[in-house]
């Protein structure tokens, strides 16, 4: 039985009779409370407060991270739009360049055309003034022939064989020069 008793001893907290020692009830009560407050402002204050300022951290990193996110889809969006507003402007300086080069073409080619219808006309003004040129000596010629035939046909007198042999000779003499 007194192997009942040493164990009443420690689950009551009695010494030696029956009862509830309130003054040690009180002194651990007083303990236990300094020491939560002990803990409280030198281990529990410092480690909620480690452990605030981490789930701060977190907090703003997962805030950055939501707005890097969103800058990146906004970055890509205009990325996409600018990509768009380049395609665009190539397609307008490659149309614009085809127009170019398609109307200087047709200006090079004017130009030839010009040119050829210049050098057709300035033949055709050279045509015109060695075929001027052509009757001009051929009028002299003829009058030339035409002085001979006189100054022949007053050293001779002609009948209409003699006249008609003079023409002769005379269109033959003309078609030698």
């Amino acid at each position: 039985m007194k192997g009942a008793l040493h164990l009443n001893f420690l689950i009551l907290g009695a010494a030696g009779h029956g009862g509830v020692e309130w003054g040690t009830i009180a002194f651990t009560l007083v303990t236990f409370i300094i020491l939560l407050a002990l803990l409280s402002k030198f281990a529990f204050g410092p480690l909620k407060s480690i452990m605030d300022e981490r789930q701060d951290a977190i907090n703003k990193d997962i805030d950055e991270a939501k707005k890097q996110n969103e800058a990146a889809k906004q970055y890509a969006e205009e990325n996409k739009a600018l990509l768009a507003k380049t395609q665009t402007e190539v397609a307008q300086i490659i149309e614009s360049a085809k127009a170019q080069a398609k109307t200087e073409h047709e200006q090079i080619l004017h130009e030839a055309n010009v040119r050829a219808n210049s050098l057709v006309a300035n033949a055709q003004v050279e045509i015109e003034q060695e075929k001027k040129r052509a009757i001009a000596d051929i009028n002299d010629r003829v009058a030339e022939l035409s002085v001979l035939i006189a100054q022949k046909v007053i050293n001779k007198e002609i009948n209409a064989a003699d006249q008609q042999q003079l023409v002769r000779d005379f269109i033959q003499e003309a078609g030698e020069k």
